[in-house]
């Protein structure tokens, strides 16, 4: 499973953070890359935003870094629980948070929080 599978299934199984995402035909609102024009929020949207050597040996990589970001739109930025869901189901599966910032985009709200992983080659 690669690093887009595992975090899209953390998020996705955490009955909690469910409870507190809009819904779609789907499921919870948890998009990879971009979400649809929702219209309802609120919705998590994550992306790999970097994967970079972090150790190699006689000219081969053995571990790499990789970065996902997650973003949080809603319409009153309110997102205390849903970072607190996010950020468990990421510790879960062996991320750390590396940093995040709020802004206001149109008309809603967003935080976007990296978190960071060291893998192996083949993960």
């Amino acid at each position: 499973m690669n690093v887009q599978e595992r975090v899209y299934q953390a998020l996705r199984k955490d009955t909690a953070l469910a409870g507190l995402l809009a819904r779609d035909r789907r499921g919870p609102c948890i998009y990879h890359g971009r979400s649809p024009d929702a219209g309802s929020y609120p919705v998590l949207v994550y992306s790999v935003v970097s994967d970079v050597p972090a150790l190699s040996a006689d000219g081969e990589e053995i571990e790499r870094r990789v970065t996902v970001r997650v973003h949080i739109l809603t319409k009153d930025g309110a997102a205390d629980a849903i970072e607190d869901c996010v950020m468990k189901r990421m510790k879960d599966i062996g991320f750390r948070r590396a940093q995040s910032v709020e802004f206001a985009e149109k008309n809603m709200f967003v935080k976007a929080i990296d978190f960071r992983i060291g893998t192996g080659v083949e993960a």
